[in-house]
């Protein structure tokens, strides 16, 4: 189970040329509200969605989301 006591941010893997990065806003009991921010050829694009608990957890498991350090978090857009 994921805790947050901070916001946490994570890189998402994403392909080539293109930088993903995931902020959690606000943990409920099902899920998070997390802020979404992929950058690419200089464009910025931002989305805020609801994620399961599950689907964050596997997505850990299987390394497609990594928490950044302090120094990339405070990097972060």
């Amino acid at each position: 189970m994921l805790t947050t006591s901070r916001s946490k941010i994570f890189r998402v893997k994403s392909v080539d040329g293109m930088q993903t990065f995931m902020r959690i806003l606000k943990e409920s009991h099902d899920g998070y509200q997390i802020l979404i921010t992929s950058s690419s050829e200089g464009r910025d694009r931002t989305s805020e969605e609801f994620i399961s608990r599950d689907l964050v957890e596997s997505c850990l498991r299987t390394g497609y989301l990594t928490e950044v350090d302090a120094v990339t978090a405070n990097t972060f857009p």
